[in-house]
């Protein structure tokens, strides 16, 4: 039998089974773009199903928070040891002001007593100088007179009168009249002198003055430092309150787990979130949702919003994240896993 005799028959076979192909085909195509539009239709329907998610310490969320939260405790201790340190300055200003306040009342006691006899003995001494002043003028008069006194005493010894004894003794009593008034009068100048250390301000007193100033100018100087601290001090604890209640917020996020090792995590959807319940049963499903089982329990749900794709639409997906414990940790790179039940109840 030639070629030509068996072309027909083999045309006849060739298109039997291009038939019987672009059947099958057009039957597959059916058939995926069936199962398509049916998992298209379940998902877009079912309120159990979440996006399974494995963070880790390479993350680039959780590398970013670590760093954050190292800086932030660095900033909490920087902080204690600044109190510390306000804390031992304000131990020390207290202390130096309790012993300018024990000084306070000596130095003011001082003052007092010495503006009580500056006014008791001014005038004392003003009466004495004047006193003094008479009493002088009365010795300088018999003082002027002692020439006609030591011509009476050369008189009476040449008339002897008198011995040469007598006339030493009388002019040496001359001579320590002399020195007495010239004592006299110095000690009327020292008594001015005083009188002007007693009548006004000198500069002892002044000097007293100025040290109460100073002591009161330090007292002050340690109050504003007292209390500038403790302002700080109230202002670094709400700092530290703040920090440490932040710290406290990210100790709850999903990514501080990750940066400690790997966790298993799940976004669900707002529309799912009923399902989302601590210790509810998570099932993983072959061919999507068909012939699933039990991998573990919902362990802990999470605040904070987050943002990822739908694993069939590939759309945007907003929702909140729920901590995963799988007993199959070959289940957290399914596409979606469910909560609560077995979809379909198969």
């Amino acid at each position: 039998m030639t070629f030509e005799q068996l072309r027909p028959a083999i045309n006849s076979s060739t298109l039997a089974l291009y038939r019987i192909f672009s059947i099958f085909s057009l039957y597959a195509v059916l058939a995926g773009v069936l199962a398509y539009a049916v998992g298209a239709a379940f998902y877009a329907v079912s309120t159990s199903w979440v996006a399974p998610v494995i963070l880790s310490q390479a993350d680039k969320e959780s590398l970013e928070l670590t760093g954050k939260l190292l800086q932030t405790q660095g900033t909490v201790e920087n902080l204690g040891l600044d109190i510390a340190r306000l804390q031992k300055q304000i131990a020390e200003a207290q202390e130096h002001l309790a012993a300018l306040r024990r000084l306070e009342p000596e130095l003011d006691a001082a003052i007092y007593r010495e503006q009580i006899h500056k006014k008791l003995t001014g005038p004392a001494l003003v009466s004495l100088t004047e006193q003094k002043h008479s009493d002088n003028v009365k010795t300088e008069a018999l003082v002027h007179n002692s020439a006609e006194t030591e011509a009476l005493v050369d008189k009476e010894l040449s008339a002897g009168l008198i011995t040469k004894a007598d006339e030493i003794q009388l002019r040496t009593q001359f001579a320590k009249q002399n020195g007495d008034l010239t004592d006299s009068k110095i000690s009327a100048l020292l008594l001015k002198d005083t009188i002007i250390e007693k009548m006004t301000p000198t500069t002892n007193f002044l000097e007293i003055l100025s040290k109460r100033a100073e002591l009161d100018s330090e007292v002050a100087t340690l109050q504003i430092t007292i209390s500038t601290s403790q302002k700080q001090i109230e202002t670094e604890h709400e700092q530290i309150a703040r920090l440490e209640d932040a710290i406290e917020t990210v100790r709850n996020t999903p990514y501080f787990l990750a940066a400690n090792g790997k966790v298993d995590v799940a976004l669900v959807p707002y529309e799912n979130q009923a399902a989302a319940i601590e210790g509810a049963a998570i099932y993983d499903c072959y061919l999507s949702f068909v012939v699933c089982r039990q991998v573990g329990t919902v362990k802990r749900l999470f605040t904070g919003e987050q943002h990822g794709v739908n694993p069939v639409f590939r759309t945007d997906l907003r929702g909140f994240l729920i901590q995963l414990n799988l007993t199959e940790p070959e289940s957290a790179k399914s596409k979606a896993l469910f909560l609560g039940r077995k979809p379909l109840f198969l």
